[in-house]
């Protein structure tokens, strides 16, 4: 059985509704895009199941913790740091 993420499963409730929206968020405006605006010209079950399908093959990791619209986003370290040494106290310690 699949995993699902919480936006992925509202992405299924939208794209019964409106399924080229749910493909231009999910997918940006491409191939796919067009597509499903063909398909549920054609018929809104074809744009339905095209959406969906589009959803299943594309869908986001539930255990990510680190996800904006689909993509996966690390940390990455800076380039060219430099540690700089401790300041030095005015007045020595004694």
């Amino acid at each position: 059985m699949a995993n699902f993420s919480g936006a992925d499963i509202f992405l299924f409730i939208i794209g019964f509704f409106l399924p080229p929206l749910v493909i231009g968020l999910k997918q940006g405006c491409g191939a796919d895009f067009l597509i499903s605006i063909g398909l549920t010209l054609l018929g809104h079950v074809p744009g339905i199941v095209y959406a969906w399908y589009v959803i299943y093959k594309n869908r986001d990791d539930p255990n990510s913790a680190h996800r904006h619209q689909g993509r996966v986003y690390a940390a990455v370290p800076q380039q060219n740091y430099q540690a700089t040494a401790p300041a030095q106290p005015a007045h020595p310690v004694q």
